[in-house]
């Protein structure tokens, strides 16, 4: 059996984020959300982040950020930050979840 997953993006009304399929073959077999925590998105989280990085770094969530297509602003680079955590967050769950699988067949 060929394993798999797929991340896709989640609506901002639900909680923005990223939404987590675990695929059998075409079959979902679990997955989960992985919104933004509202708490951590809060300015004032934003702003102490933004200042802890060096100017290379804001650059580079800079871009993210203009990637993304939005507005190149610090709260916009702390928003990239926020959503880059949380894909990661799914793909780590969904990475446990393959190597869990007996075969280890992969797409």
């Amino acid at each position: 059996m060929k394993y798999s997953y797929e991340i896709t993006p989640r609506p901002v009304e639900l909680g923005g984020g990223w939404r987590l399929r675990l695929l059998e073959g075409s079959e979902e077999m679990g997955g989960g959300v992985f919104p933004i925590d509202q708490e951590q998105a809060a300015p004032h989280k934003g702003m102490d982040w933004w200042n802890s990085l060096q100017e290379t770094e804001r650059a580079w969530w800079l871009e993210r950020t203009v990637e993304r297509g939005a507005v190149g602003t610090a709260a916009e680079a702390y928003l990239s930050y926020l959503l880059a955590e949380a894909h990661a967050d799914a793909e780590a769950t969904a990475y446990e979840w393959l190597d869990s699988r007996d075969d280890g067949a992969r797409v």
